[in-house]
């Protein structure tokens, strides 16, 4: 509680430790929990048990990258880490995260902020923004967290990392453990990175940004070295010293587990003696062992062979020689051990931090003597730099630093404590807690501007409260329009993203993409909006032409376009003699099969990356040529391999491209690069369709367009160009003098929306509300009634007006607009607009 900021309203969840179901003893047991400003969670004990069982068996293993394994072995009960997946405490798991998920929600306010520690309660801040989503949660891990190879293994793997990205700032121990959970999002959730100012790391997945820190637990020093000098502790470290007498002792404090590396160091010091006999009678060794995470009848293998070595070097080199000693043991008592040793050390092979070093310093503090020996796989030899680093598995190096540590003199090894205890002395818990519940705050708060890459690779501004797109206000705008397009793109914003590419290149078949069609009730609304006399409706994708028949070929009147334009199939109200005798009609003039140098070109550098990169594959479309990655393992390597790709390319760099001189420009996407004609894109198909409604129509009064990729990012820059040309701006939201939202109105798109933001701060305001509400938006203007609406899919750097969560929200606007169509063609009193005479002339 010292270490909670003066002034704050702060509360801790957790488990009481008692077992009660009936109501009275719960309301005694919050009652003297409340004074300290605890909240109990009241949980089923079979749970508990469930959950526990479920961390120290198969989560803890894994989160220290022990691989997932379900065979005989690993059922034996003296197997502390059975590593074996149970569903029923799986099951146990999800409703002990969900109990703290219920307590939190009862007892949080709007803009609260939500610290989560550790992988007990992973899933919690996913059920806690279900419920909440105006709070702020943060999780700090207080483990390590494994590598993309061992967590792809988990069953559970989706659901974990879901949770965790559900947060605002997650923070690991040191940054290796952030590196791998980077990893991770990438291969298994398709999240990517980028870095804002001051290299603050975000990872953005579906709509969320989460911050991505390391800074590793502390210990209160000032608190600790108040009881090194009590008598309890240093009369303790006496006694171990008399059992040793004169000898250096080496020290060391461990759990029963495997990744102690207890065995390594035994191991090391038995080969120590064996080589340096001058050292036999000057030096001992003290292991401590704590108590298993597992409780069970039997003792482990691994205390079976500690024990049998350790006997084996007493029978060599003296009674008391390696002295092992079993049992849990306070604070006191681990502060007097440290005080008798001379040295620590410490082989653990994979360890999130390790805070017995820190608490070595702080038992030396009066002192000021002692030496450290760290495995280089722990956390905290990234940050004690006078300690000396070993790999454990090296037993020669092992061998070496207890020499080196024997033998040093007194100033290097005075000089060596002296640089970890001035590190150790000046870190605060406080300054700790303080410090993380500021990055929760400032990433609640934060809206400064996100840089990203838009239509034609050109950098610009995403504010960071760039607005959620509002479908009451949408419906209203729809609604009053009188002329209306419609452009969709498909994987990503109408079904979810699942390409997954199946065929390799060089097979003899075409490269096939597996993707995911849009659900049935998608395709119903896609139908209803599509026969709407007042509407054109077209989707745009880069799939080729059977696939988009495939699709979306039963529904009438839809407009389709293939490979980002390059086929297309005119929607139905725009049909002509000429279109109506062939469906698939291309937008380039002349012979298609002129492109062949450049495809060729392209194919044969191309085909060289698909030989070296395993799990890449060649894509020829009619209008493009591709190198997608999608499914390469090593996506960061990947990455880099497709930057050298596209450098070779591009012909923007000059006479040494490849692509110099033809008519192409070079993408490179998510999972892909690609070359294709410079005058063909998703951009060119809205640009033509909107000049030919409004040659045939008139002014178009309601244009929404909405997509998910960089490919897309085309349509928006046609859309604002189209309404800046015709006067007509985009919607937007007034803001009063305190940045709230006081209005709905149109506004002109000026070059001061975009300005890079000052040092002193954004020279534009944002609104604090997420969207626009139908009770807020109140044109100051009807006679201005053309509304245009870009949307991307997810909250990125775009150049769109607004945003939409993910799929689900696109097919939710769907149906609302697919409502009002269906309610404007039931009422009789309904207005016949301009497309319904054009399609009444046409008959």
């Amino acid at each position: 509680h010292r270490s909670i900021p003066a002034g704050a309203n702060v509360k801790f969840v957790g488990h009481p430790g008692v077992f009660t179901t009936d109501p009275d003893e719960q309301r005694k047991i919050t009652q003297a929990l409340a004074p300290h400003r605890c909240l109990p969670v009241f949980i089923d004990e079979q749970v508990v048990n469930g959950t526990l069982e479920f961390c120290h068996t198969f989560l803890w293993p894994v989160m220290h990258n022990m691989k997932v394994f379900d065979d005989e072995a690993s059922k034996r009960e003296d197997t502390e880490l059975a590593q074996k997946f149970e569903e029923a405490h799986w099951k146990n798991y999800q409703v002990f995260n969900r109990a703290y998920a219920e307590s939190v929600e009862a007892n949080v306010i709007h803009g609260s902020l939500v610290w989560v520690h550790d992988f007990y309660l992973l899933l919690v801040p996913r059920a806690l923004q279900l419920r909440r989503p105006d709070t702020c949660i943060g999780f700090f891990l207080h483990s390590a967290f494994p590598m993309s190879e061992v967590m792809r293994c988990i069953p559970t793997r989706e659901e974990i990392l879901q949770s965790m990205l559900c947060c605002k700032v997650v923070t690991f121990q040191i940054f290796e453990y952030a590196r791998h959970f980077l990893s991770c999002c990438q291969l298994l959730m398709n999240a990517t990175y980028h870095f804002q100012g001051a290299g603050v790391l975000h990872v953005e997945h579906e709509s969320n940004s989460v911050v991505l820190r390391a800074d590793h637990f502390v210990l209160p020093f000032a608190d600790f070295v108040g009881r090194v000098g009590e008598k309890r502790v240093t009369d303790q470290a006496k006694t171990i010293r008399q059992q040793f007498g004169k000898k250096l002792i080496f020290a060391s404090i461990d759990g029963d587990e495997p990744f102690s590396g207890m065995i390594l160091k035994l191991r090391a010091f038995q080969k120590f003696l064996q080589d340096c006999p001058q050292h036999v009678q000057r030096v001992g060794l003290l292991q401590h062992v704590l108590g298993r995470r597992v409780k069970t009848d039997n003792d482990s293998e691994l205390m079976r062979e500690a024990r049998r070595m350790a006997d084996e070097i007493n029978k060599d080199f003296g009674q008391d020689t390696v002295v092992i000693r079993e049992g849990d043991v306070t604070v006191d008592e681990r502060l007097a051990l440290l005080q008798a040793a001379d040295v620590l050390l410490d082989t653990s092979i994979n360890d999130g931090l390790n805070l017995h070093p820190f608490l070595f310093v702080i038992a030396h503090n009066n002192d000021s003597r002692g030496s450290m020996i760290v495995s280089e796989f722990s956390g905290c030899s990234s940050v004690l730099t006078g300690s000396i680093k070993v790999n454990p598995w090296n037993t020669q190096a092992v061998m070496d630093a207890m020499h080196s540590v024997v033998t040093m003199d007194e100033e290097e090894r005075a000089r060596r404590f002296k640089q970890d205890h001035s590190y150790v002395a000046t870190q605060k818990l406080s300054e700790f807690v303080r410090t993380n519940l500021a990055e929760m705050k400032q990433a609640m708060l934060s809206a400064g501007p996100v840089k990203g890459l838009g239509a034609g690779s050109r950098l610009h501004f995403m504010e960071r409260g760039f607005r959620h797109l509002s479908a009451d206000a949408v419906c209203y705008d729809y609604k009053r329009a009188k002329t209306r397009a419609i452009f969709l793109d498909n994987e990503g914003t109408l079904a979810p993203d699942r390409r997954n590419v199946i065929q390799p290149y060089g097979t003899g078949k075409d490269l096939t993409n597996q993707g995911q069609p849009p659900d049935p009730k998608v395709l119903e609304c896609l139908q209803t909006l599509a026969q709407d006399r007042s509407n054109v409706v077209m989707v745009i994708s880069g799939r080729d032409r059977s696939t988009m028949d495939k699709w979306f070929g039963e529904v009438k009147d839809l407009g389709l376009c293939a490979e980002h334009g390059f086929y297309w199939v005119p929607p139905g109200k725009m049909a002509t003699a000429e279109t109506s005798q062939k469906r698939w009609q291309c937008m380039k003039e002349g012979d298609v099969d002129e492109d062949s140098d450049w495809k060729t070109i392209a194919k044969t550098l191309m085909e060289k990356y698909v030989k070296r990169v395993q799990g890449s594959v060649l894509e020829s479309k009619g209008s493009a040529v591709a190198w997608n990655y999608r499914k390469v393992g090593a996506q960061m390597l990947a990455n880099e391999i497709a930057q050298e790709l596209t450098r070779f390319l591009d012909p923007t760099n000059g006479p040494d491209s490849l692509m110099y001189g033809y008519p192409v420009v070079v993408i490179s996407g998510k999972g892909y690069v690609e070359v294709k004609r410079s005058d063909v894109d998703k951009g060119v198909v809205v640009s033509r369709m909107l000049q030919e409604m409004r040659q045939q129509f008139g002014p178009i009064e309601f244009v929404l367009c909405i997509g998910d990729d960089r490919s897309d990012e085309d349509m928006f820059e046609k859309v604002n160009e189209f309404s800046k040309k015709e006067g007509r701006g985009s919607r937007c939201i007034a803001l009063d003098e305190d940045g709230d939202s006081i209005n709905a109105m149109e506004c002109q798109p000026s070059p001061t929306s975009v300005k890079s933001w000052s040092s002193s701060g954004p020279s534009l305001r944002i609104t604090k509300k997420a969207s626009v509400t139908l009770e807020e938006f109140n044109p100051a203007d009807k006679t201005k009634s053309s509304q245009y609406y870009t949307v991307t899919v997810g909250r990125k750097p775009s150049q769109a007006g607004f945003f939409l969560k993910d799929v689900g929200e696109v097919s939710d606007v769907l149906q609302r607009l697919a409502l009002q169509a269906t309610v404007a063609n039931l009422s009789r009193f309904s207005s016949m607009p301009t497309l319904a005479q054009y399609d009444d002339e046409s008959d």
